[in-house]
């Protein structure tokens, strides 16, 4: 669906302040010259100004015009990469992530732990209508046992979306699932062996890791940047050091770094796949949240001859509760079909007709708009603070989408063990060391901005930013 014409120039106007060439505090055309220039009406001008000040990009000042507010200005620097070492090792991460403290339950408790939306981001009431409609289907098919591969209608929807990330699937190619998770535990069921070595971006989403450490799966580390994700060149090494049988690659706004893999890595990591024989689980969990431009492509997109096997999933996006994932596993798909059945038999039938009945009705696009709009404000609101508060020396990464910030604290300040102070003050954060197979990141963590926003929240940011700031041993202390 083509975009507005507002928001097509509102995303324009964004990519220039993001790339520093309209800087905070600099004046904006005026809506008459952009009439001049751009031959569209002053009212179109105004709706994308409307916007971008929606999103905290830009400010209005009366009888001066449009000004870029400080919270676009990138005062903070981006986390850098960690070295490469290339080596093979077992996973042990269950245990810490055992130790960590967990949600709290009191009214006061915030928690930027955990990467899913809050409940009262998501259409509700259209979720509501959607299992109340399905559950009036007078033959009772919604009761039986759907075929192993899910429901075919829902397949035929996301086959249909397809198309938005450049790719082409047909419904008898997919396979749905319990969440994302059990889709990547079956292409890795169906491509290795307990002992063999996987390799995966640093920093990892900790879920991956368990999955590696429940299948008894070694695992060996590439560097990934905030802004551009893995070098191809950096597989490739470690592809001539080590014996490695898969790839675990997040596309598009790796969990905790954000970092997007562009176009032309996507089509060398398709080409290297195909051209070695290996394959490539592609996590794209976050695509459907990207915040400006268009949905961005996959890995999968260029994949002639099926190296690489897709997973996804609607927990992040509309319905976390029902876990209905699914994979496109390219060559590999009967393997990967049958493990599923045998690990769990088929997906909950009602779920899926549910989550179908979202998607063919359009309200599941509807709630993506409206969503990634509210979780760009998010972030926007969320870095400001971090900007503000946090102690000299912290560096935030600047993802573009998805639903976290990869924060690296000044040396010195251990997340773990803060953890239980800042936990005491009713605030969560995921310590960095949990996104490492090798106990890297003690003075990173990740933060969440998918909850609704309010003052209890903007709260809990100022207080723990002071928490932090209090902890630093000053670089010239005071003489007496």
């Amino acid at each position: 669906m083509k975009e507005p014409v507002y928001i097509e120039l509102a995303n324009k106007i964004a990519q220039l302040i993001d790339s520093g060439i309209y800087k905070p505090e600099d004046k904006l055309p005026s809506l008459r010259s952009l009439h001049k220039e751009n031959g569209l009406s002053v009212g179109t001008i105004l709706q994308a100004f409307n916007h971008l000040a929606d999103k905290g990009l830009i400010t209005s000042r009366e009888k001066s015009g449009y000004f870029v507010s400080h919270r676009s200005g990138k005062k903070l620097p981006v986390p850098l990469p960690l070295p490469a070492s290339l080596s093979e090792r077992t996973v042990h991460i269950d245990n810490l992530l055992q130790k960590l403290r967990r949600d709290g339950k009191g009214k006061h408790f915030v928690s930027f732990a955990n990467a899913l939306p809050d409940h009262r981001l998501l259409p509700f009431n259209s979720i509501k209508r959607a299992i109340q409609n399905t559950s009036r289907d007078t033959s009772g098919g919604y009761l039986a046992l759907e075929q192993r591969k899910g429901n075919l209608r829902l397949r035929e929807e996301i086959a249909k979306r397809s198309f938005l990330w450049k790719g082409s699937t047909h419904p008898d190619e997919l396979v749905i699932t319990n969440g994302a998770t059990e889709a990547i535990l079956c292409c890795l069921k169906a491509v290795t062996r307990p002992g063999d070595t996987v390799l995966v971006q640093d920093p990892c989403y900790y879920g991956i890791m368990q999955i590696l450490e429940c299948l008894d799966l070694k695992v060996a580390t590439i560097p990934s940047h905030p802004e551009t994700g893995i070098e191809v060149g950096d597989l490739q090494e470690a592809f001539g050091k080590l014996t490695i049988k898969a790839c675990i690659l997040v596309s598009n706004f790796n969990n905790p770094d954000g970092a997007c893999l562009s176009t032309e890595k996507k089509k060398q990591l398709a080409k290297f796949a195909a051209k070695h024989r290996v394959p490539i689980i592609e996590d794209d969990l976050y695509g459907e949240l990207f915040f400006t431009g268009s949905r961005p492509d996959t890995i999968k997109a260029y994949d002639a001859e099926g190296w690489v096997l897709s997973c996804n999933s609607f927990t992040k996006t509309l319905v976390p509760g029902f876990r209905i994932g699914w994979c496109a596993p390219g060559r590999f798909a009967y393997e990967v079909e049958r493990i599923k059945s045998m690990h769990n038999g088929s997906t909950s039938n009602f779920s899926q007709r549910v989550v179908e009945s979202l998607l063919s009705s359009g309200i599941y696009d509807r709630h993506l708009r409206k969503f990634r709009f509210e979780l760009q404000k998010n972030l926007v609101r969320t870095t400001t603070l971090i900007e503000q508060y946090f102690p000299e020396g912290t560096k935030i990464s600047r993802p573009s989408g998805g639903l976290v910030i990869w924060i690296e604290l000044p040396a010195g300040i251990h997340t773990v063990e803060l953890q239980n102070r800042v936990y005491d003050q009713d605030i969560n954060y995921a310590p960095g060391e949990i996104f490492s197979a090798k106990g890297d990141y003690p003075n990173y963590l990740r933060i969440c901005f998918c909850n609704l926003w309010g003052p209890k929240i903007e709260k809990a940011l100022i207080n723990l930013g002071r928490l932090f700031s209090a902890t630093v041993t000053p670089k010239y202390p005071k003489t007496v």
